[in-house]
């Protein structure tokens, strides 16, 4: 039999597995859908402001106010999934949300940025838990390879979802104006929670994974507490600030280089290799994940930037070639890792604390992408651009060191 046709009738039997699992791809879909509206807003929000201030600086503080309300809020609302019907805390929370951002555009340019900003954070206080409860819900639909499959594939089309949002917003911007595509993320929100809702009723899996009351249910001791979830959260927290470091570097390498322009191609390779290395994986990968190898290999990934924008090896600014070819092997490891990770920690939370801990881990993202931008700015000030990157990659082998002795498996993949 030729390896083509075995990996063929391999991708096939993953396809099949992912369609068996009743109502898994409509709650990975409308999971993605009930994102896109996260980067869309963040830009158009950004315009609207900077229309009002006439500073970028300033618009920054507006958009960085709605971050900062979602994140407050995250594990509140990820305990709340563990312990209500996920659905209508969908439906109320994207009726909040949704018609809260459609308000934001009618903000008038006379109220100044300070009340736009308090709005912005009173808004996102309301944000529809999406993430929480799709990655608490695949965990409780799928077990073993399949559950990392379908992380696997939810992180690769999260890696196009995060380019298609701003996309989405440019277009909008274009066709209705920023207030216009303020007002279209609203309702897009709003259509996202909704279906998001009916995926996870249809799918069978709206109570919550431990009915309360029950022996399994823990209440009372927070999750902070067990040293196992701790560790899981920091881990991820500082593989997504490794991340954003990179995304500073290219975008900022590429402005020194004069051609602002390339930091978007960049960031797209990155997020190409991404995507081809998690459906390389989703079809094609089986058996356990050895957790610990494949964040070495996001680690490794990482280091390539580095003789790519050495001066001495790629020229006077570094070679765009080869930062391309670093993107696009480097990425093709993240989502598998990713996947891995998060079904680790979702075994090590439980069946009734997965929303609270991916409510924590949205929370810990969020300040440390946050505080990633200023750090890999000082840290380019001084050094250039290697220094950042350097930073990146030590922040992916903590991560490492974090879960190591976690997620070894019989078989590797």
């Amino acid at each position: 039999m030729s390896a083509p046709t075995t990996g063929a009738r391999a991708a096939a039997s993953s396809l099949k597995e992912l369609a068996a699992a009743p109502g898994l791809l409509s709650l990975l879909g409308w999971s993605l859908v009930g994102r896109l509206h996260l980067s869309a807003t963040l830009v158009a929000l950004l315009i609207v402001a900077a229309d009002i201030t006439g500073s970028y600086a300033t618009a920054g503080l507006v958009s960085g106010a709605l971050v900062l309300g979602q994140g407050l809020t995250a594990p509140l609302r990820g305990r709340t999934v563990d312990r209500r019907p996920a659905a209508r805390l969908l439906v109320w929370t994207s009726v909040l949300y949704g018609a809260g951002v459609a308000a934001l555009a009618a903000v008038p340019e006379r109220a100044g940025w300070q009340l736009l900003a308090g709005a912005a954070f009173l808004v996102g206080l309301a944000c529809p838990p999406s993430t929480q409860v799709s990655r608490a819900k695949v965990a409780q639909l799928a077990h073993g390879p399949l559950r990392q499959r379908a992380f696997t594939l939810q992180a690769t089309v999260n890696e196009l979802v995060l380019v298609a949002g701003p996309g989405a917003a440019s277009l909008a911007i274009a066709g209705a104006g920023a207030r216009g595509a303020v007002a279209v993320c609203g309702a897009l929100a709003l259509v996202g929670g909704f279906g998001l809702a009916a995926a996870v009723r249809r799918a069978g899996v709206d109570a919550p994974a431990v009915a309360r009351g029950t022996d399994e249910e823990v209440t009372g001791r927070s999750l902070l507490r067990d040293p196992a979830v701790v560790r899981c959260v920091a881990a991820v927290t500082a593989l997504i600030a490794g991340f954003a470091i990179i995304d500073f570097v290219l975008v900022t390498w590429s402005h020194q280089r004069g051609s602002p322009a390339l930091g978007g191609v960049l960031t797209g390779v990155w997020a190409a290799g991404s995507a081809a290395g998690g459906l390389t994986a989703t079809l094609w990968c089986h058996g356990a994940a050895n957790l610990r190898r494949r964040l070495l290999l996001v680690a490794a990934g990482v280091a390539l930037l580095l003789p790519a924008l050495a001066v001495p090896l790629t020229g006077a600014c570094g070679s765009p070639w080869a930062v391309v070819l670093a993107l696009a092997l480097g990425g093709t490891v993240i989502p598998p890792a990713l996947a891995a990770l998060y079904d680790h920690v979702a075994d090590s939370a439980g069946p009734g604390r997965r929303g609270e801990v991916f409510g924590w881990i949205a929370t810990a993202t969020t300040a440390a992408s946050a505080a990633a931008n200023p750090l890999a700015g000082a840290a380019l000030d001084r050094w250039g651009p290697l220094a950042p990157v350097a930073v990146a990659l030590a922040a992916c082998c903590l991560a490492t060191v974090l879960v190591t002795g976690a997620g070894k498996g019989p078989a590797s993949s």
